[in-house]
């Protein structure tokens, strides 16, 4: 059909628009069941890790998962948030996230992916959060091993974005490579038993009573879309009797 030069402008930016739209709305739709498919991963994670625990209960109330003992008790809040900025090849690696001050983020929060540990708060703004990465040279993680925690260095040395060493582990210990490494009871930050890697290196060092340690980070920090922001809601209660 015939269109005068006005209707023909018109009409190609109304169909702009109406493809725009429909891409948003696309790409909203996928965002959302992504986000539904790794909530389910990460309820299923969480239930697995803390079914022989005192934390057994995880329920999901609109966008917050909240954490439950065996009692009932409400322990911790689990707040999905995106990964709008991200960096996993540099010394200190951070990731920024859409969530901030107005959803109750704050700094020194733990940061979980559906797969394991992720990082923790730095600042947050508003709207958004900058988050120090696992594979960050300044964190520190006290790693659990087979139920035992070790007050070693878990240490990220820029080398890979996948894998990080643990120094000090003594060759007496029974540890083996396959054994999975999970936060403990030594942070307010993180629920017990959350993944942070596996150990795919264990090699005596010459004229050494240590191992060479190394694993594999649970987390995918090359393609990390979805976190979950872990708030502990007895922290600012349990805080000032352990400090210092």
């Amino acid at each position: 059909f015939g269109l005068n030069p006005y209707q023909q402008a018109s009409f190609t930016h109304s169909a702009a628009v109406v493809t725009a739209n429909s891409n948003k709305l696309s790409s909203d739709v996928t965002g959302y069941l992504d986000l539904k498919k790794q909530n389910k991963i990460l309820q299923d994670q969480v239930a697995n890790q803390f079914q022989n625990s005192s934390l057994g209960t995880v329920m999901y109330l609109q966008d917050t998962f909240q954490v439950k003992d065996s009692s009932r008790q409400h322990l911790y809040d689990l707040v999905p948030a995106q990964v709008v900025y991200n960096t996993a090849y540099k010394a200190e690696n951070v990731f920024v996230i859409n969530k901030g001050l107005t959803d109750g983020i704050k700094k020194n929060m733990g940061i979980v992916s559906s797969e394991g540990l992720a990082g923790i708060v730095l600042k947050s703004n508003a709207k958004y959060s900058t988050v120090m990465s696992l594979l960050n040279t300044n964190m520190k993680v006290i790693p659990n091993i087979n139920g035992m925690e070790y007050f070693t260095e878990l240490v990220w040395d820029n080398s890979s974005p996948q894998t990080m060493k643990i120094k000090g582990i003594n060759k007496l210990e029974k540890i083996g490579v396959g054994d999975m490494v999970k936060t403990g009871q030594s942070s307010l930050l993180f629920p017990r038993g959350i993944p942070i890697g596996s150990i795919t290196k264990l090699e005596p060092k010459e004229n050494s009573q240590y191992f060479d340690t190394e694993l594999v980070t649970a987390t995918n920090f090359r393609n990390l879309t979805y976190v979950y922001v872990v708030i502990n809601r007895d922290a600012h209660l349990i805080a000032p009797l352990i400090e210092e």
